[in-house]
C-alpha cells in the first residue's frame, strides 16, 4: 500500500485510531509543511531573482545612483584584480621555422601579423633572433611573440596560434613553444626580447641577432601597447 492509499484510508476511519494510524498521520502532516516550506521558499527566490533584475536595469527605487556607481567601479576593480593574478594574464610564444634560416622571413613575417591582429589579442610585441655566434654563419631563426589576450579562453588563443603558425614548423606541439605567464612576468620577457640574457654564447648571439636585423632592414622589437614597461629602454620599438 503506498503512502497516498495509506492517508486516504486514514481520513475514511471511524473508529479510534491505532499507533500505526498517529505515526502515518504525523508523517503526512510533515510532508504538508514541507509542501509549505518549498512554495514559500520558491516564491521567495521568485522575488529575490525579480529584484536582482531589476538592480542590474537600474530600477530599484531603494538604490541610488551614486551606489549603482560605486558598485560598477567596485566590480571593475575586482575584475582587474583577477586578471591580473591570473596564471595565464599572457601568452609567451616562440615559432622555430622548419627552414631555420633567414630566407623564411618574409612567410614568418606575415603569419606573425596574422596572429597579432587576432580580435582576442590586446597587447603585443615581437621580434626576431638567431642561434649563432657567427655572423657569417647565421642559423637558428625563429621568432618571439608575447600576447596579452582579452577575455577568451587560453584554450582557444593556443589552438588559433598553433593554426596559424602549423605549416610553418617541423613538429606544432615542439617547434611551437607557448609558456603562459602572470602579469607580473612582462617586464622579464621583454627585457629577454630586448637581449639581456644570461647564460654562455648569448652576448655574442645577441650582437649577431642586431647584424641579422640590419641586413634585414628590420626594427629590435615590434610592438603596441606594453607602454609602462618600455619607458627605462631605448629601442626603436615600433
Amino acid at each position: 500500500m503506498t503512502f497516498e492509499t495509506e492517508v486516504k484510508a486514514l481520513r475514511g476511519k471511524k473508529d479510534e485510531w491505532t499507533l500505526a494510524d498517529n505515526q502515518i498521520f504525523d508523517k503526512y502532516m510533515e510532508l504538508e509543511d514541507i509542501k509549505k516550506t518549498a512554495k514559500f521558499k520558491a516564491i521567495q527566490e521568485f522575488y529575490i531573482q525579480k529584484e536582482r533584475i531589476k538592480i542590474k536595469l537600474k530600477e530599484n527605487e531603494l538604490i541610488f545612483s551614486k551606489d549603482y556607481e560605486e558598485m560598477e567601479e567596485l566590480s571593475t576593480k575586482l575584475k582587474d584584480l583577477k586578471k591580473e593574478q591570473d596564471p595565464k594574464y599572457a601568452l609567451f610564444i616562440t615559432i622555430n621555422p622548419a627552414v631555420n634560416d633567414t630566407s623564411v622571413y618574409q612567410e614568418l613575417d606575415q603569419k606573425v601579423k596574422k596572429c597579432i591582429s587576432k580580435y582576442w589579442v590586446s597587447d603585443y610585441c615581437y621580434c626576431y633572433e638567431q642561434r649563432s655566434d657567427d655572423c657569417k654563419s647565421i642559423h637558428g631563426f625563429h621568432c618571439h611573440i608575447l600576447l596579452t589576450r582579452g577575455a577568451h579562453k587560453p584554450s582557444h588563443c593556443e589552438r588559433e596560434v598553433r593554426s596559424t603558425f602549423g605549416s610553418m614548423v617541423g613538429i606544432p606541439s615542439k617547434h611551437i613553444n607557448i609558456q603562459y605567464k602572470r602579469k607580473e612576468w612582462i617586464p622579464d620577457k621583454i627585457s629577454y626580447m630586448l637581449g639581456n640574457k644570461t647564460g654562455d654564447g648569448k652576448d655574442k648571439k645577441s650582437e649577431v641577432d642586431k647584424i641579422m636585423r640590419k641586413d634585414l632592414g628590420i626594427k629590435e622589437i615590434y610592438r603596441s601597447g606594453y607602454d609602462n614597461y618600455f619607458l627605462n629602454y631605448n629601442t626603436d620599438a615600433v
